[in-house]
């Protein structure tokens, strides 16, 4: 499978997947995303982000609406909200269990996955489960890729 060098924009810096993708150049940092909200909601993103990292090298992208995790494509996106974080991650098969409150088949091989986290509790054996084999899904480990 070829691979393709990662692209940074010449304005905004961040490193994208394809040569000139889509993307917005408006800059925000990750406290930015946490400002008016329960504490509760940083440390649930933090145990989030540190199971994560035991994936495989990843890089934390804020972007105005949400918190890109990528490796090195987009496998999770974090959006913060009052007293939640919505996340959304893609695998290459359906799963209809909570906290999976609902999914959107993109591609024959990908289906998106939306799930809300309320407390640092919600992120679950089987969540980070899920959340490894997003990992794998995009960075091109997953079987048969």
């Amino acid at each position: 499978m070829p691979t393709t060098s990662p692209w940074a924009c010449p304005r905004c810096d961040p490193e994208f997947k394809n040569k000139n993708q889509a993307h917005s150049c408006f800059s925000v940092k990750l406290e930015d995303h946490f400002r008016s909200k329960s504490p509760q909601m940083k440390e649930t993103h933090e145990k989030l982000i540190v199971a994560v990292r035991k994936h495989g090298p990843v890089t934390i992208q804020p972007v105005k609406t949400a918190i890109q995790v990528k490796a090195p494509s987009t496998f999770l996106s974090v959006k913060v909200k009052k007293d939640r974080l919505e996340i959304e991650f893609q695998l290459g098969r359906e799963v209809v269990e909570p906290p999976v409150y609902r999914t959107l088949r993109v591609s024959t091989n990908r289906v998106v996955h939306l799930a809300v986290l309320e407390s640092p509790r919600d992120v679950s054996k089987k969540l980070i489960a899920w959340l490894r084999e997003s990992y794998a899904v995009v960075s091109g480990r997953a079987k048969g890729q």
